[in-house]
C-alpha cells in the first residue's frame, strides 16, 4: 500500500493537497529558486556521462547563464546516436525505462526516450495532481477515495500515456477499467468499449483521455447507443444504474445521457481537441475536461486548475526556457539564426516556443519539442496563483502562415468547421499556392447523409476564420479574395487511409493523417481510394 493511499484512507486532505498541489501557491521567486536548485542537481547527475560531455564538455556550468550560453538548443536528431540504439552506457544512469513517441517529422519511425525511476514516479504524481484538480471546487478540496475507478482512454505501453497509467497505479493504487494488463492486449476501440461496459457494473469516477472520444461517445449514447447496455448486461448493478438514468432523463424531459448513468468526479485530457469538445463533454458527462500539457520527452509539465482557465507549470519536472514567436519565425526562415530565450520570470503575455531541460536524471538539454504556448497572463488571481498561465497554442510545424499576414493553428480551423454546422467525418488542411498566392486548402469528408452545399460550407468557415483573425479579411484588399479553398473528399476516405496504414504495419500514432500540413503522399491516398 502506498503512502498516498494511506493518506487518503486516513482523510489527510491537507497533506495530500500540499504534496500534489502545493506548486499553485509558490511565488515566482520560489518557482525560480526550485528551477535553479534542481538544474544544479542535474549537473551532478550528468557530469561523468558521455552524453553530457558531448553537449556540455567535461566541466559542468557554474551558473544558469553559463549553461544557456554553452549548450546549444537541441532537437531529437541531436540525440539519435545515443537514444535510438538505447546506448545506456553513454547515459548518466542505468536501468532506464524506454518510452516511445511518434516520429512525427517522418525522419524516424519512432523516437525512444529514456525514463529514470524518478521520472516514472513523477508521471504518476502528476496524474494524481490532475485527478485532484479535475474534481475539486476550491483549494484543499480532495474528493478522491481509495475505491475510485478510472477509465484510461489512451495508448498503452511503451507510449508515455501507458507509463503514466502504470505509474498512477503504483502511486495511488486506483482501480482501472479495464485492468491495465488486460487493456494493453486490446486495440483502442475495444479498450474503450470494454471500459464503459465494466463501468456499467462498477461505476466510473474519472476519465483520462481524448475529449473527442468522450464527445463522440456522448453523441452515440444520446442517439440510442446506450440502450444496448440493457440487452447485454442484465446484472443488478447495471439495471440499477440504468433505472436511475431513465428516471433522471425523464424528469428533465430529454434523452438519456451518460451523465445520467455515471456521476464522474473528474475528466482529464490534453491535446488540441479539448476546446473543440469542451461544451459537449460537459453536456454529456456532467464535468468539463481538465486540460494538461505533457510529452514523452518532458513528462507531465502543466495542468489547469479548478477554474479551467490557464495551465500552471510544475517547477520540478523540467527547467524551462521560452523562445518568443518572432524569434521562432526568424529561426524558421533561417535555421542558422540562433533565437533568444527567456526564463519564466522574464515573460510577458504572448506566444512562445517552449524549450526545456530534463530534471530528475533525464537527458534532454535545452530541448525543442516544437510546441507553441500562449501565455495569457502572468498570474491567476482567481485561484491565487502567482505563476504565468498558458494555453497550448500549436505545434510549430502545424501553423499555416498566409502571406506573412495571418497564422492559423489547428484549433482555429477545427472550431470554424464546427461552427459551420456541417456533419463531417474528419478533415485535413494545409497551405498551398493557388494562382500565385498562398491559400488555406481544407480537405473535408462529409458524413454519409450530409447534403450541405460545399459553397455554403466554405462561406461559413471563411466567415468564422475572419472573426477569429480580422487580418484574414483585411488581407483581401491586398492579395484579393478566395484565400480559402474547400475540397470534399470521397466517402470513406479517412477509413480507407487508416485501414491501409494499419495493413502496412503503421503504429498507433500514424494510423490517422495529421490535421495540419499533410504531405503530398497523404493527400494522394485520401483523394484516391483505388
Amino acid at each position: 500500500m502506498t503512502l498516498t493511499s494511506e493518506l487518503i484512507r486516513q482523510g489527510e486532505k491537507d497533506k495530500i493537497w500540499s504534496k500534489y498541489c502545493g506548486h499553485l501557491t509558490l511565488s515566482l521567486e520560489e518557482f525560480m529558486q526550485i528551477q535553479e536548485r534542481l538544474l544544479f542537481e542535474q549537473f551532478e547527475i550528468w557530469k561523468d556521462s558521455e552524453i553530457a560531455q558531448h553537449f556540455i564538455g567535461k566541466k559542468m556550468p557554474k551558473t544558469v547563464q553559463e549553461f544557456r550560453e554553452r549548450v546549444p538548443l537541441t532537437k531529437y536528431e541531436d540525440y539519435v546516436d545515443f537514444l535510438m540504439e538505447k546506448r545506456e552506457e553513454s547515459l548518466p544512469k542505468a536501468n532506464y525505462r524506454w518510452a516511445r513517441t511518434s516520429g512525427k517529422s517522418g525522419k524516424y519511425a519512432c523516437k525512444w526516450v529514456p525514463l529514470t525511476d524518478r521520472m516514472y514516479e513523477r508521471f504518476g504524481e502528476g496524474a494524481l495532481t490532475a485527478i485532484i484538480l479535475s474534481s475539486c471546487d476550491y483549494p484543499g478540496d480532495v474528493k478522491i477515495q481509495p475505491d475510485d475507478v478510472l477509465l484510461m482512454g489512451t495508448a498503452p505501453l511503451p507510449y508515455t500515456s501507458g507509463y503514466i497509467a502504470h505509474s498512477t497505479e503504483d502511486v495511488l493504487g486506483i482501480r482501472f477499467v479495464p485492468p491495465l494488463e488486460e487493456a494493453e492486449k486490446m486495440d483502442f476501440l475495444d479498450r474503450i468499449a470494454n471500459g464503459f461496459k465494466e463501468g456499467m457494473e462498477v461505476g466510473i469516477d474519472y476519465f483520462y483521455g481524448l475529449a473527442s472520444v468522450l464527445g463522440k461517445m456522448g453523441e452515440r449514447f444520446e442517439q440510442g447507443g446506450g440502450s444496448k447496455f440493457s440487452l447485454s448486461m442484465l446484472k443488478p448493478q447495471v439495471l440499477g444504474r440504468l433505472v436511475k438514468g431513465v428516471i433522471k432523463s425523464k424528469l428533465q424531459k430529454r434523452k438519456m445521457l451518460p451523465k445520467d448513468i455515471w456521476n464522474l468526479k473528474g475528466v482529464m485530457t490534453g491535446g488540441m481537441d479539448t476546446d473543440i469538445y469542451r461544451e459537449k463533454v460537459e453536456y454529456y458527462w456532467g464535468k468539463p475536461p481538465l486540460e494538461g500539457y505533457a510529452s514523452t520527452e518532458g513528462g507531465v509539465q502543466a495542468l489547469q486548475s479548478w477554474n479551467y482557465k490557464g495551465m500552471t507549470m510544475f517547477p520540478d519536472v523540467a527547467f524551462y526556457e521560452f523562445i518568443p514567436l518572432d524569434e521562432h519565425q526568424k529561426n524558421k526562415a533561417d535555421p542558422s539564426y540562433q533565437p533568444k530565450t527567456y526564463l519564466m520570470d522574464e515573460l510577458s503575455p504572448g506566444i512562445y516556443e517552449i524549450v526545456f531541460t530534463n530534471l530528475l536524471g533525464g537527458v534532454m538539454m535545452r530541448y525543442r519539442i516544437g510546441d507553441l504556448l500562449n501565455f495569457i497572463s502572468l498570474e491567476d488571481s482567481e485561484i491565487g496563483c502567482k505563476i504565468p498561465q498558458f494555453r497550448f497554442y500549436s505545434r510549430g510545424d502545424d501553423l499555416i502562415d498566409i502571406s506573412n499576414m495571418v497564422r492559423f493553428n489547428e484549433k482555429d480551423i477545427w472550431m470554424a468547421i464546427e461552427a459551420s454546422g456541417v456533419q463531417y467525418v474528419d478533415w485535413t488542411a494545409r497551405k498551398e499556392i493557388n494562382e500565385g498566392k498562398s491559400i488555406v486548402h481544407l480537405y473535408l469528408e462529409y458524413k454519409p447523409n450530409e447534403s450541405m452545399p460545399l459553397d455554403q460550407v466554405k462561406s461559413s468557415i471563411e466567415e468564422s476564420l475572419k472573426k477569429m483573425h480580422p487580418d484574414f479579411e483585411g488581407m483581401e484588399e491586398i492579395v484579393g479574395k478566395d484565400n480559402l479553398k474547400v475540397t470534399r473528399l470521397p466517402d470513406g476516405a479517412f477509413n480507407h487511409y487508416m485501414e491501409a496504414a494499419k495493413a502496412a504495419g503503421a503504429d498507433l500514432a500514424h494510423l490517422k493523417p495529421p490535421h495540419m500540413q499533410p504531405k503530398d503522399h497523404i493527400l494522394t491516398r485520401l483523394t484516391n481510394l483505388e
